[in-house]
C-alpha cells in the first residue's frame, strides 16, 4: 500500500487557504481542512478537490 502525504490547513474553506488546499490536491496531497463557521463553503471546497482527484475532510474548529 503506498501512503499518500496529508495536509492540515487552518481556514481551508476560503480564500488563500483554499486555493492552497487545491494546488496541494492536484499534486496528489490528502487534505484535511480546517473552517470556523461556513459550512457551506468548506463543503464546496471538499467537493472541489475530490473533483480534482484528492480526498479530503473538513473539520469545525
Amino acid at each position: 500500500m503506498t501512503t499518500r502525504p496529508i495536509a492540515l490547513i487552518t481556514g481551508g474553506s476560503r480564500g488563500l487557504g483554499r486555493n492552497t488546499a487545491l494546488h496541494l490536491a492536484r499534486k496528489g496531497v490528502d487534505v484535511v481542512l480546517t473552517y470556523r463557521s461556513r459550512v457551506d463553503e468548506a463543503k464546496t471546497a471538499i467537493a472541489e478537490i475530490e473533483a480534482a482527484g484528492g480526498r479530503a475532510a473538513a473539520l469545525e474548529l
